[in-house]
């Protein structure tokens, strides 16, 4: 019917209302279209004007501008712009356009600090090792295990560049001085023609230091002891159904002892040499004592050789090579020196730790720092410092271990907001 009002014409040759309602159709999904791309052009470029953010990052540049009251700074790093504001979100994109319709001020920030800052490691993500082999010399690692073959090595090793007599072994995640002009202990821990290893002061500060190795003292030797027929001094074995374990005779009851200890004892006091087996209702009659300073050494003697040696706070393992992806070199390694060759950290992460004695005194209140994954250690200043870095729970970390690597400067909210006309050495 509306049809033949509006052209005169019953037949229906052609439908003009119908294409009325396609192009209508059609635009409206045109517009759609143009909505949709415009939408995701705001997401993937967008234009970037500044509005309120405190942190903004100049797209064509990189560059990190920092609010501080209604002025834009430019801001040295991105540690820096976060010490200031507290924002530890990703900087707001900008054209540089809309940044220069801001009002400007001086550069703000701390000169070398971090340009970003890593996902921190957790606890149970950060383990510290140091290795030496002969190509890569002493690597730092965290957060990564090299794979070992044997992780309770006993190893004969001399500080490089210092002291012949200067030498330990390494047993046990500790470090103890070693006097090879004494054949008792040489013979004791089976090192006869046993050339000690040379190794960096970095890798034996990893380990905590325990008395040397020598025979203890035993007071009242050769006496009568509670045990009748064996003297003070006597080492005897207990045979056990999964064991034999040694103990010395003393003049108030028994001590266990390991084997190193009891060829110590066997060795030094010539009377003394045979082990007396004794049965061990025996034993259970006389008291049980611990006088004799051993408790830290090593139970058996004997040492192991290979290409890789690895410290870590509670072992010392050995490997024959050492892989480790993405081993930085450092600008600072010295090959045969002090100095920490190599770091290895997990790309884009970080390690807030907090310094510690390697027997654990000051894991609740020592310094805080942050170990990029470049290998450089920054101090942070205080607790709200870390805050605002968006760093938490500091992983205890021994700071002979920290000290060895490179250092930054300190990163303090003070110091970032430190206004400069230039960055660089002045005239």
């Amino acid at each position: 019917m509306e049809h033949a009002l509006v052209r005169g014409d019953v037949r229906m040759l052609d439908d003009p209302l119908r294409a009325q309602s396609l192009s209508l159709i059609s635009g409206c999904v045109l517009a759609a279209i143009a909505v949709a791309v415009c939408a995701v052009l705001a997401v993937l470029q967008p234009r970037g004007d500044v509005g309120n953010a405190a942190i903004v990052m100049v797209r064509e540049s990189g560059a990190v501008y920092v609010r501080i009251g209604d002025t834009m700074h430019p801001a040295l790093n991105l540690a820096s712009a976060r010490l200031i504001t507290g924002v530890t979100e990703k900087p707001a994109l900008v054209d540089a356009a809309a940044l220069n319709r801001t009002r400007r001020g001086p550069v703000v920030g701390i000169p070398g600090a971090p340009a970003t800052i890593g996902t921190p490691l957790a606890a149970d993500e950060l383990s510290w090792t140091v290795c030496e082999d002969d190509t890569r010399g002493t690597v730092a690692l965290a957060g990564t295990a090299p794979a070992l073959t044997d992780s309770s090595a006993r190893v004969l090793v001399t500080a490089r560049g210092e002291s012949a007599a200067t030498t330990y072994l390494l047993h046990d995640g500790r470090r103890a001085r070693v006097d090879l002009r004494n054949p008792a202990v040489v013979r004791a821990l089976k090192i006869e023609g046993v050339a000690p290893r040379p190794v960096s002061r970095a890798l034996l500060d990893a380990l905590p230091e325990v008395p040397g190795i020598a025979t203890p003292a035993i007071p009242r030797v050769g006496a009568p002891s509670v045990l009748s027929g064996l003297p003070v001094g006597t080492v005897v074995r207990l045979t056990r159904a999964d064991s034999v374990e040694h103990y010395v005779v003393l003049a108030d009851g028994v001590q266990r002892i390991g084997e190193v200890a009891a060829d110590l004892i066997r060795f030094t006091y010539a009377h003394r040499r045979d082990i007396v087996t004794i049965a061990p209702g025996l034993l259970g009659q006389v008291p049980i004592v611990d006088d004799l300073p051993v408790a830290t050494f090593p139970d058996r003697g004997g040492v192991v050789e290979s290409s890789v040696l690895c410290v870590r706070a509670d072992s010392v393992l050995v490997t024959e090579s050492l892989s480790a992806d993405g081993d930085l070199v450092l600008a600072q390694a010295d090959g045969a020196g002090p100095n920490v060759d190599g770091f290895v950290m997990p790309a884009g992460r970080c390690g807030f730790v907090r310094a510690m004695g390697l027997s654990g005194e000051g894991a609740a209140t020592g310094a805080l720092y942050l170990v990029d994954d470049s290998g450089v250690v920054f101090g942070i200043r205080d607790e709200e410092a870390a805050g605002r870095l968006g760093l938490s729970d500091p992983v205890p970390t021994p700071w002979p271990l920290l000290a060895r690597l490179p250092r930054g400067p300190e990163l303090s909210i003070e110091d970032a907001s430190v206004s400069r006309d230039s960055v660089g050495p002045t005239p």
